[in-house]
């Protein structure tokens, strides 16, 4: 029988624009190819559906965030990988979340607010230059960097893609997923002819050739 996903759920937090959304929805979809249950909890997708009721004052964000970890708790427990791409901006809010889920995994999407406002995807940092916001985490509200995260991604180094293959190692060191191997190629050459005269020479020695 074929060894089966544990259940976990992972928290992508790191300031707006740092790739939280993107890396998450390519590892879904990594995870998805391999036939391992998922679900996204998109943080934009659940507000709009889920808490349409709640703004982006620190209570209103502490419900939002518990919200997020309560229906994460449920459903990992059933042995479904669990994304959620939220900021939550104190770290506060993902160790509450730890302690209440039993396999946890901190994504500390890691980008310079530099490069986050040359992004800027939904023009977040514009509005927030012609004073049209004001609350944006790591620029006019705190944003307390994870300390020791499971995962420490560099989105300003790496792709997506390349970013998302870290979080999935991660996931078979930790044990939640199980680990593949990569199969070569059958026209994939094993040895260069330099190596393989060297190794039918080791085998003339040795009588089987």
């Amino acid at each position: 029988m074929a060894e089966e996903a544990r259940g976990c759920a992972m928290w992508f937090t790191g300031v707006p624009a740092s790739g939280n959304s993107t890396v998450a929805k390519v590892v879904e979809e990594k995870l998805r190819a391999r036939d391992i249950k998922v679900e996204n909890l998109d943080a934009d997708e659940w507000r709009a559906k889920m808490s349409p009721d709640l703004k982006y004052t620190p209570a209103d964000m502490d419900l939002n965030t518990k919200r997020l970890a309560y229906v994460g708790k449920l459903i990992s427990r059933h042995g479904v990988c669990v994304i959620i791409a939220a900021v939550a901006p104190m770290q506060e809010f993902r160790d509450r979340a730890r302690d209440w889920i039993e396999n946890f995994v901190e994504v500390f999407v890691d980008c310079p607010t530099d490069v986050c406002k040359q992004r800027d995807p939904k023009g977040l940092y514009a509005k927030g230059d012609k004073g049209i916001v004001n609350d944006i985490p790591g620029v006019h509200v705190p944003y307390e960097a994870p300390k020791n995260p499971e995962v420490h991604l560099r989105t300003d180094k790496f792709t997506a893609e390349q970013a998302a293959d870290q979080v999935i190692s991660r996931l078979e060191e930790l044990s939640y997923i199980p680990v593949t191997y990569g199969i070569m190629d059958d026209d994939e050459d094993v040895y260069s002819e330099e190596e393989e005269e060297k190794i039918k020479e080791r085998l003339r020695g040795l009588g089987y050739l």
